[in-house]
């Protein structure tokens, strides 16, 4: 995993954290630090704004590989 200055963790669970860069890139990494996803949103603000979009990425990304309904216990 490479770090920017800037990049905040706003997403940590038992196996994916998300990394944003204070902009619109947000990069999803496993439990070994491999960059699995990124995505892109543009117009969060701040902080907050970029946990909720982690969080429905990540809850997302749990449906589609068969979490139960989208939720990880951690």
């Amino acid at each position: 995993m490479n770090l920017q200055a800037g990049d905040v963790c706003v997403h940590v669970d038992s196996h994916f954290r998300v990394m944003w860069n204070g902009s619109a890139t947000f990069n999803v990494f496993d439990t070994e630090n491999h960059e699995v996803d990124c995505f892109s949103v543009n117009g969060v603000q701040n902080s907050s704004e970029a946990i909720w979009h982690a969080k429905e990425f990540i809850d997302n990304l749990y449906k589609e590989i068969g979490g139960q309904n989208g939720t990880e216990n951690t």
